[in-house]
């Protein structure tokens, strides 16, 4: 029997091990909304400052507004465009917020009555592809970035014009992410192979590190240490710890540049979940946890369960993601469509197995065999022959358990 339960462990162990390998996403994807019929084209999202409205956009100048609570109520914003419109960001006055696209296009929303204006396009920005957009932290300047490393500086003036002032220093590669600390003037910017860059409070330029890797986006949190987190789309993550008594000292150093292991797929996209906390969307459709306190990034959401919940949005790219409470939120997709997430619901039963797979995963497979080998407990042993033995196994316990019974009933 001894042996038995050695041969038994073994196979649990390995069964148990496998299991814990498999499974390792945090969240279950649940409710699913479409904000429209089709194919949105939805390129990227934006979140208001009180964390209250979405703001969503994308082909055809496709515009959206969603409820962040409630997603079921949203709607679609009308305006004659045929562009896409690639970027976004509210003002920290929380009254408008403005969207750049192809062709130079500029757009701002005004929130009391959802209306859009062109505030830019072609006469100023030329037919220059404009990627990236963020409002500073007291919201008198917006950083508007683009293709061959264009950066402008934009505001509206008074008298209903507008004001956009190319920065110096540029790169020549496109510009795939800015993101401004709150309660700062300083900006962090991402461009494709050309280095992550600080806009000091003078909209000086300052190239500080990561060159040649392909960043794709980044995003600052304003916490006691103002701190951004930029993502490549092979799986790099830096991180950007910013001086702000004098942004230009600012450095990314080769041991702030961390490349993830045991992770699969291209980052696509990161959006500030809470205080130090990120998600990063991932193609294919996936989710990780980044905890900048912690320097540590988690599974969150892994392929192969978002295609156990449907194969359809399975296929379908990531492009924005907003939280709702712990472990808790939504995502939307390209197509346009809306995805609630939350803690997986354990099965909280006191069965032997549940009660093993925390000792394998705290004390490992090995310690486990020889613990319970040592302990040579007959219990576990049966047990364990039971659950997992082979057939000839259980036609051997059978077979001494008759013997049992008949020797029970003759006494």
């Amino acid at each position: 029997m001894q042996r038995d339960a050695a041969r038994a462990l073994v196979g649990l162990s390995v069964i148990l091990l496998a299991q814990t390998s498999l499974a390792q996403s945090t969240v279950e994807l649940g409710n699913t909304i479409s904000v429209g019929e089709g194919d949105m084209g939805i390129e990227g999202i934006s979140i208001s400052n009180n964390q209250e409205l979405i703001l969503a956009h994308g082909a055809n100048s496709g515009i959206f507004l969603i409820d962040s609570n409630a997603p079921e109520n949203n709607s679609h914003i009308e305006w004659n465009g045929d562009y896409s419109l690639l970027d976004s960001s509210f003002h920290p006055g929380g009254e408008t917020a403005i969207m750049v696209g192809e062709g130079g296009n500029v757009l701002r929303m005004t929130l009391a009555n959802s209306t859009i204006e062109q505030a830019g396009g072609p006469s100023t920005f030329g037919d220059t592809l404009l990627t990236s957009v963020s409002w500073n932290g007291d919201g008198s300047w917006a950083y508007i970035g683009g293709e061959d490393g264009w950066i402008w500086r934009f505001r509206g003036t008074s008298d209903g014009g507008i004001e956009a002032i190319v920065l110096e220093n540029r790169g020549d590669r496109v510009i795939s992410g800015i993101s401004c600390l709150r309660g700062y003037n300083i900006c962090a910017i991402t461009s494709t192979l050309g280095g992550i860059g600080i806009i000091d409070q003078e909209h000086g330029l300052h190239w500080i590190g990561g060159f040649g890797t392909p960043w794709v986006d980044i995003v600052c949190h304003s916490s006691e240490v103002p701190e951004c987190v930029a993502i490549s789309s092979d799986l790099t993550i830096a991180s950007v710890v910013v001086v702000v008594s004098e942004p230009s000292e600012t450095r990314v150093f080769d041991n702030d540049i961390v490349q993830l292991q045991g992770f699969v797929g291209a980052m696509t996209g990161i959006e500030a979940q809470s205080d130090g906390i990120s998600l990063i969307s991932l193609a294919p459709f996936g989710l990780i946890e980044h905890d900048k306190e912690a320097g540590r990034s988690f599974h969150w959401l892994d392929n192969i369960d978002a295609v156990g919940f449907d194969v359809g949005i399975s296929d379908q790219r990531i492009v924005g993601t907003w939280g709702s409470g712990l472990f808790e939120g939504w995502l939307i997709t390209d197509r346009g469509t809306l995805v609630s997430f939350g803690p997986i619901n354990q099965n909280k039963d006191n069965s032997m197995l549940e009660i093993w797979i925390g000792i394998v995963i705290l004390g490992g497979a090995a310690l486990l065999v020889a613990s319970l080998v040592a302990s040579s407990s007959p219990k576990l042993s049966l047990w364990l022959t039971k659950r997992i033995g082979s057939e000839e196994e259980h036609k051997d316990l059978l077979r001494k358990e008759r013997r049992r019974t008949r020797k029970k009933r003759r006494a």
